[in-house]
């Protein structure tokens, strides 16, 4: 049942979105740092949707060992994150979270995607890696599917991919998601970006 919160916690947060007010290099006197890349509220206007920031903190406080997610942000050089959460679905998806996370690098981005695709499946929710069809190089999904434990236990997804210093990431659930819907959502919210 805790991997259940767990999962009900993380779906919660669900599309990347434009968290509003300033990014990194927009302060004066700041170094130019990629901003968060995000999700706008109209690629799923059938949802309710809310934008927040995203901190080193919160990713690592989602996962089952926060200190070494937390070392892997450091060493990656996170520099800021902006989620948007969607809701009240009534399509394939109740819940869809995007996030943009922001990295000094290229290569930091890309070692957090080597993390992902190596943890996710442990670290954030009971999954197993998956290479559906049609999915883009360099996109690492999982899946979770129903066990029978648990009735409120519903299919869910999780991807990550890097775009330069950026990562994107999405996790989304609901009792009719399935992987074709799971993927061009993928590639919506890759051309959206």
């Amino acid at each position: 049942m805790a991997g259940m919160a767990r999962t009900v916690g993380v779906i919660a947060m669900v599309l990347v979105g434009c968290a509003g007010g300033p990014t990194p290099g927009d302060a004066p006197g700041s170094s130019a740092l990629p901003a968060p890349l995000v999700l706008p509220a109209s690629a799923l206007p059938r949802m309710t949707s809310d934008a927040s920031p995203v901190d080193g903190d919160r990713l690592a406080n989602e996962v089952v060992h926060p200190d070494e997610l937390r070392a892997v942000l450091g060493e990656a050089g996170f520099t800021a994150g902006a989620q948007r959460s969607f809701g009240a679905g009534t399509g394939a998806f109740s819940r869809v979270l995007a996030r943009g996370l922001a990295f000094e690098t290229d290569a930091g981005a890309a070692a957090f995607v080597t993390w992902f695709g190596d943890n996710a499946g442990e670290e954030v929710i009971t999954a197993e890696r998956i290479s559906p069809a049609d999915v883009p190089d360099g996109v690492v999904v999982f899946r979770h599917l129903p066990d029978g434990c648990c009735h409120n236990d519903v299919p869910v997804y999780l991807a990550a991919w890097q775009r330069g210093p950026s990562v994107l990431y999405l996790h989304v659930g609901g009792r009719r998601a399935n992987t074709r819907a799971f993927v061009e959502l993928i590639a919506s919210y890759d051309q959206e970006v």
